[in-house]
Formats: structure tokens, sequence, C-alpha cells
């Protein structure tokens, strides 16, 4: 197989990234679902905690809930509650979830350069 493709380049340095010790680890699940909610963010959209759940619709409402709480005890994402409803829940991104996405966008950079 050629070695010199970007893509497959970039994904060599994706999978450096889990083994770096400043960021956790991640199972597909909980990849995917800071992916999907990485989208809202980045269109400047609040994500309602259901939103969120609707995500990846082959994965069970209760894995995907339990990954939720997964990612905000290992730091990539925290929970705020509405200002004007304490009932509906908002995931946001952490300082940490932000450096991830910013080194993987890096590492991005770099596979296309080479």
């Amino acid at each position: 197989m050629k070695k010199d493709l970007p893509y497959l380049r970039f994904l060599n340095l994706a999978r450096a990234l889990e083994e770096m010790p400043k960021f956790p680890a991640l199972d597909a699940v909980e990849s995917g679902l800071l992916n999907a909610c990485s989208i809202a963010w980045y269109q400047d959209r609040k994500l309602a905690t259901m939103e969120a759940l609707e995500a990846m619709p082959e994965i069970s409402q209760r894995t995907k809930h339990s990954r939720l709480k997964i990612l905000a005890d290992k730091g990539m994402i925290k929970v705020e509650s509405d200002e004007y409803d304490a009932r509906v829940k908002y995931v946001v991104p952490t300082a940490l979830a932000l450096k991830y996405y910013e080194t993987l966008g890096k590492y991005l950079a770099k596979s296309q350069a080479t």
C-alpha cells in the first residue's frame, strides 16, 4: 500500500494523539459523540443534551448518555444549565477539547504538507 497518502499520514498522526498523556483515551462511541458535538460548536450553536443524544442513531440512548458522562469525567465536555430554564442542559466543549481539536488540525495540516 502507498504510504505517501495524506489521509493515511493523518490517521497515523491522529493515533499518536490518542497515546499522548495530556489527552484522555477515547473509545469509538466517545470519539463519535465528541465529533458530532463539535459540528454544532463549530457552527456557534448551543447543543442541547437531547440533541447530542440524537447523534449516532445506531448506538442506544443509554450508551450515549453514559458516554457523555464519561466525556465529562475525562474533562472533554461540560454540561451547563440554560440560564432561563434549568431543565434544559447544554453540552459545551472544555479547553481540553478545544486543544484536542487544535492539535488534530495541526496534524491534518502536517499530513498534507509532507
